[in-house]
């Protein structure tokens, strides 16, 4: 369970890497230790394009058959 958390850490930089955790798995290191409070995982949701036109954008091919 610390191991799976462990890779799942919301900070990349924190994150075990695979070897680790085999390594951790296998027994042959130390479980790394838990922070006692976990950091807030932040979500950037990425800002849409904008389009200015006042034809719609079509994108499927069935509309490029009918014109």
């Amino acid at each position: 369970m610390i191991v799976g958390l462990w890779c799942a850490h919301p900070d990349q930089n924190l994150r075990l890497s695979i070897r680790q955790a085999i390594q951790v798995l296998k027994f042959e290191v130390k479980v790394p230790n838990l922070p006692m409070q976990m950091p807030t995982p932040i979500y950037h949701v990425p800002i849409p394009p904008v389009v200015n036109s006042s034809k719609p954008v079509l994108t499927t091919s069935l509309q490029e058959v009918i014109s």
